[in-house]
């Protein structure tokens, strides 16, 4: 544009001593247009500066956050189901997200799904946790059927060792399974290394526990075809129990929202840079 009118102020000095004009006048004429076209080239760049320090700003202060945090919590709600690690969720700077006066230069519909999936975190983790209750009741009375155990039973750990002895009955580590009952996930997975090795069944009213071997110490599978007929009754109980049935839609939401909202902020944050 700039080398376009310098065209035209020439073309301008041109027909201007065609038609006997002074030269003085012109030289004025044409300093005047150079430093009008000087200015307005100052004010393009200027303007230009301003817009994207705007974005930067835009991204740096309530864009990258807003990713960063929906990022990580769809990673954490895709290990819940994947490795049963129950790592809490983050809504820090969604909440404080609005106290910004840039938040709200974010498309409507964007600021109207973060707020619905800030609005969902605690119902969720609230529902997960009356899942387990159920789910662990679930687990309880199944054992108990299946096993024949006749006393009552307190809780139910799966052990996992990285190395054990034949029969042992307890591991390195050992938890009960209602995450894995109420997502419907493997309950013997393990972390790389580690195994599921017995199954116990522990009544603390009266200080005894009964175990049951799952794998020997070449691994291969103990009481498989009983383990997997108490599995398929928790299964069966726990997707008709409304507690859990609901918790599975909420949670099923929560990976939905957060997935599109991670699209749709890196999305945007590209678009600008």
């Amino acid at each position: 544009m700039v080398v376009l009118i310098f065209i035209a102020i020439g073309s301008l000095y041109v027909l201007g001593t065609l038609v006997a004009v002074p030269t003085l006048q012109l030289l004025t004429s044409a300093i005047s247009a150079a430093s009008a076209v000087a200015s307005a080239s100052a004010a393009i760049l200027i303007w230009r500066s301003n817009v994207q320090a705007r974005k930067t700003v835009l991204i740096d202060r309530v864009l990258g956050p807003l990713y960063s945090e929906m990022r990580y919590n769809r990673e954490v709600l895709e290990s819940w189901k994947t490795d049963a690690r129950e790592i809490a969720l983050k809504t820090q700077f969604l909440a404080q997200a609005p106290s910004d006066w840039l938040y709200y230069t974010l498309d409507p519909e964007m600021r109207a799904d973060i707020e619905s999936f800030k609005t969902l975190v605690p119902i969720l983790d609230q529902q997960k946790q009356l899942s387990k209750r159920a789910a662990g009741s679930i687990i309880r009375d199944a054992a108990k059927k299946v096993f024949d155990i006749p006393d009552r039973i307190n809780q139910v750990y799966l052990w996992r060792s990285h190395t054990w002895v034949e029969g042992q009955p307890t591991g390195e580590t050992g938890r009960g399974p209602e995450l894995e009952l109420v997502l419907d996930t493997d309950p013997l997975r393990a972390e790389p290394g580690y195994y599921v090795h017995s199954l116990q069944v522990v009544n603390t009213d009266n200080q005894t526990a009964k175990s049951f071997p799952l794998l020997s110490t070449q691994k291969a599978p103990l009481n498989d075809s009983t383990f997997r007929e108490f599995w398929l009754l928790a299964r069966e109980t726990a997707s008709k129990d409304s507690t859990i049935k609901e918790f599975r839609e909420q949670f099923g939401r929560a990976i939905h929202e957060s997935s599109s909202l991670e699209r749709k902020l890196d999305s945007d944050i590209k678009h600008l840079r």
